[in-house]
């Protein structure tokens, strides 16, 4: 049996208009989890830590910061960064310590 529905020109656009965002969100996230871990420069971690970069030297040369040495250069993966930074989170007294 075929049910007929019955919508507003409105509602319509709204259901289309809903199912294209959901549609692009769900291929960005595909996306992005498809990115190769990025490589930063120094000056591109002191931004993304938004810290100084004699900060980020001060780090690398206490060895507290992952990162990678080439020459006289440094590099950061992004990724290891990001889990650096959450290592030290700190729980709230409602998350329970």
């Amino acid at each position: 049996m075929t049910k007929i529905i019955v919508t507003t020109k409105d509602e319509l656009q709204e259901i289309i208009h809903e199912s294209i965002k959901s549609a692009i969100s769900e291929q960005n996230s595909q996306q992005q989890s498809e990115v190769p871990d990025r490589i930063l420069s120094l000056k591109e971690t002191a931004i993304f830590l938004n810290l100084a970069q004699q900060t980020v030297y001060g780090f690398t040369s206490k060895q507290q910061i992952p990162f990678i040495k080439k020459g006289k250069k440094l590099y950061f993966r992004k990724s290891e960064l990001e889990k650096w930074l959450l290592e030290g989170n700190v729980k709230s007294d409602l998350e329970g310590r």
